[in-house]
Parts: C-alpha cells; structure tokens; sequence
C-alpha cells in the first residue's frame, strides 16, 4: 500500500496516480528523436570510456579512458589536455598492458571509488602485468591506485590487485565497471575468456572451447559473469552478504549474474538503477538485456544456450524450464553489424527529446546505420528506433569504429570512436536549443527520519506545478499535483519506509524536472 502523504502546503484537488514504469522513464511519452548533433571534442588513440574526474555535479573536468592504457584529463570547459595524464599504464607510462591493433586485450575502464574526493582511490580493469612486472601478461586484473594529493594525478607506487581473471585466450574481456547507485557496490562485467566456434549460423557451432557448457554458464568461474564486491580500497574486497550465490558451496559468491559471452558496455540507469546490459554475440545476433532495480541477482542471460532470441546449443528446447532471460532486444548480423557497444539511458537536461531513451550503436556496421535507440512502451515491450548521430564533416569511414559511451555526472553523453571522443549536443528537429540551466533539488533536512517534515528548497522564486516521488527500485509511489501550492514547499514523511527516494519536481512553464534524492531513516 502506498504510504499516506501529508502536504502540508496543498490546499485542494490533491491527485495521485501510480503510473507504470513506462511513465516514470519517459516523462513526456515522446517518440525518440531522429538525430542528434555530436560536438568533437579531443582526438585520442582508442578511447572506450568517459569519466567525470571527480563526483561533483558540475564537474567539467573529464577522464578519458583509452584502451592503450592512457588516461588523459581533458577540462571541458576550456577544451585543453593536461600536459601530465591522470594515469599511464600504456607503453609511454607504466608499460604493463597488453595492448596491439584491433586487439581485445587493454586498459577496459576505470571507475572512481564513491569517496574519491576523501581518499583519492580509483579502480582500473586491464590486461597485463601488475605494475610490479609479475604476473601473466594477459591475464585481466583489477586494481585499486591512490593518488596525489589533489587527487589530480594517479600514484603508480600506491596499488593494490584487487582481482585476477585468469584469461584461457585473447578476448571476451568484458571489463565495465561501475557502483551500484543504491548499495555502493562495485560490479564488475567478465567475458567468457574468448575463442570461436566454425562459424555455422543458426546456433550449434561449439561456441567456445570452455567445457561441455561454456563459462558462461558455470557458476566455478567468474567468466562471462557480472560480478559484485565490497571493495575495500588497498586491502582484499569482501562478499556482500546477500550475493545471490552466498549459501550455493557449486556456485562462487562472487557471482551477480551468469550467461554472457562478451558483456563489454553496461550501465546503469542513473534515474532507476536499472543495468542495460549488452552482451556481444556469436554468429547470428547482438543483443541488448535489461534487469530491473529490485531484482535480488542469479539471473541467467543464456549463452551459450541462447544467443539473442534463438536457441543455440542446443539448436532446441534450450530453456525447458523457462528460466534464461531473453533481451529486450536484439539484431541479426546484418548491414556489418558484428559487435554490439552498450551506451546509457540518457538523463541528462540538454537534449529533451532523448530523456528517457537508451542509447547504443555497433563497432562495425559502416553503412547507414549505426546507432539505435531503445524505448520502453507501456506495456513493458521495448522498441528499437533508427538514430543518425551528425558529426562535423561525417564519421571516417572504416576508421572511426564505435567502442564505448561515457556519462556525467549531469546525465549528459559522450561517444568514444577509434580516433575521437565526442558530446551528443542536441536535437536539429528542436532548434538545437537546450533547456535553461537549473539547480539540483535540495531538501532540508537531508535525511530525514520518518515522521518529520522537510522543506523543498527549488531554487529562487519559482513557482511549481508538478512533483513526483519515486523509491529506490524505481516504483513511481506518488505524483501530486502543486498548481495551488504555495511556496515554502513542506510535507511530513509519515509513512514513508525508510530509503533513498528520487524528487522530481516541475517548474511552471518548464518541459523538464528538476530532479534529487532524499534520504528517509529511522531513527
């Protein structure tokens, strides 16, 4: 049951309606748009991941992770390169990763820790040596660095690894890394430790040399998994003690969730906490799953018993029981298409008619085709809609493959190519024009314990005609209408269970939300 909502400064005609799903991610119910502009903004050599350099919400300075092993720190703002990168792990620094042309091995993320701004730690994922030369070469390791004092530059004495992925053959890698928005743990996407099958389309084709059913579907490896840990800086991570897998001695504890051949790009939804996983194929398709926030792990994502939509190995009745996830899309190796890049469910302000679409393309397909959104219907289905990213002067055909997206801490988008890193601007079909900057909400007191009353602070002398609330799963539990409220803006919070609960509240005369979270406890 809802909890009973007390707003103290609404007079009358107080409405609430719970939406589906489909209402809370695409406020506006808008069709996606057809194009969007991408701004070059730096060259680099085999970019695959965008950060922001630090967890502010205005941060504009940017960590550029290349897959050589270079992290370069790029201030938006100004449009200039540090002289010193961030980190250097490639042949010009460290020299400890293992990296060739058109190779799978390299640096594949890195992932500031959520307290970064009080300890200065960050996590890479890569192939190669530890920074003390030991090791095997292509083994994947993830390791936590320190760094200087202004936490402006990495301090290649101050490490530990964290974790070894013993690597049976180049490629499959995986190797996203994100915390989770909710529980602040770090998962952690693994491939299935790479080879091929003959290549025979229509499943069957042995699709790897991993045993008589794959990595991917043994639960004694943490290949071609989605792993989730406690990190603990520069000291061994632990279990989270509701890991789907804790209390299974056939299964290791580590494991969030198994079936997957090459997960290379996942995100979360930063407004649900959703994971859009996409999962590189075999012979015949790419595809696209989603897991929902409340889901408490163990899902089984198919491969190698499926690929894509279709049975694989076996050719039949590979899911008798019913219980593989199917993708929420998928696409067939068609136009070029091998590869699919995994991007994010755009959140950000600037471009309103992308609000609430994921965004993903192909390292290959150099035809007409080469990014897709995917929008959430009401009845829960998911459509895939034909995107034409415009970049100054056109992508370099055969030269610009597509390997990566990056977000920050704004919602905002950027594209990472072979040669360039690029921002997705805005929409040509509105004008090219943004919306007016706004402020992040902010709640007084923040948390709040049950029971209590809090002050919504908008900003100013504006005026608000909408909010809605949404909790940690993603369940819309209120949208009320303010059109005869009147400011300051105050409610109490009996009823409400403790947790994080996302704020959207709407400005007269404004498309968009300003958006924030307050945290309800018990005290």
């Amino acid at each position: 049951m809802p909890f009973t909502f007390s707003l103290v400064f609404i007079r009358k005609n107080l409405c609430l309606a719970i939406l589906s799903l489909a209402s809370i991610c695409n406020i506006n119910g808008q069709s996606a748009p057809e194009a969007i502009i991408g701004e070059r903004l730096i060259g680099a050599e085999w970019p695959v991941s965008v950060r922001p350099a630090t967890h502010a919400q205005d941060e504009s300075n940017l960590l550029i992770v290349c897959h050589s092993g270079l992290v370069m720190w790029f201030d938006e703002a100004n449009g200039e390169v540090r002289d010193s990168p961030f980190l250097d792990i490639g042949s010009t620094g460290l020299d400890i990763v293992d990296y060739g042309i058109m190779s799978e091995q390299g640096l594949n993320d890195l992932v500031l820790d959520p307290n970064f701004e009080e300890n200065g730690l960050f996590y890479v994922i890569y192939n190669g040596y530890r920074p003390d030369g030991t090791g095997e070469f292509f083994d994947e390791r993830l390791l936590c660095f320190g760094t200087n004092s202004d936490h402006t530059q990495a301090d290649p004495e101050n490490w530990y690894e964290v974790l070894e992925l013993t690597q049976p053959a180049r490629g499959h890698n995986g190797g996203q890394l994100h915390f989770g928005p909710q529980d602040g743990y770090l998962y952690i996407s693994t491939g299935d430790g790479g080879g091929t099958g003959t290549g025979v389309v229509g499943g069957g084709s042995d699709g790897d040399d991993h045993g008589p059913i794959g990595n991917g579907q043994n639960l004694q490896t943490l290949l071609g998994k989605l792993l989730r840990i406690k990190t603990n800086g520069l000291a061994p991570y632990t279990i989270p003690v509701d890991n789907p897998f804790v209390s299974d001695p056939e299964a290791l504890d580590e494991i969030w969730a198994y079936g997957f051949r090459n997960p290379w790009r996942w995100s979360f939804d930063r407004l649900t906490g959703d994971k859009f996983i996409a999962d590189v194929g075999e012979v015949d398709w790419e595809e696209v799953s989603m897991e929902s926030a409340d889901s408490e792990g163990g899902m089984n994502f198919g491969w190698r018993l499926m690929e894509g939509p279709m049975c694989y190995e076996p050719v039949e009745d590979c899911d008798p029981d019913g219980t593989l996830e199917p993708p929420i899309f998928s696409y067939p190796h068609e136009n070029g298409w091998c590869s699919v890049i995994g991007g994010y469910r755009y959140r950000g302000v600037d471009i309103p008619t992308l609000y609430g679409h994921y965004v993903f393309t192909d390292a290959c397909g150099f035809y007409d085709h080469k990014f897709w959104t995917l929008s959430e219907q009401a009845d829960g289905a998911w459509t895939g809609t034909k995107l034409d990213i415009q970049v100054p002067g056109g992508f370099v055909p055969w030269e610009e493959t597509r390997f990566g997206f990056g977000e920050n801490n704004r919602g905002e988008l950027y594209l990472c190519t072979q040669q360039f890193v690029y921002r997705l601007s805005y929409d040509p079909a509105d004008g090219g024009q943004t919306q007016p900057a706004v402020t992040e909400l902010r709640f007084t007191p923040n948390p709040v314990s049950i029971g209590s009353n809090v002050t919504l602070d908008v900003g100013g002398e504006r005026n608000l005609n909408r909010m809605r609330i949404t909790d940690s799963s993603g369940r819309l539990v209120h949208d009320v209408s303010l059109e005869t409220a009147v400011a300051p803006y105050v409610w109490n919070t009996s009823g409400m269970q403790p947790g994080t609960y996302i704020i959207e509240a709407w400005i007269m005369n404004e498309s968009q939300p300003i958006r924030g979270k307050l945290s309800v406890v018990r005290l």
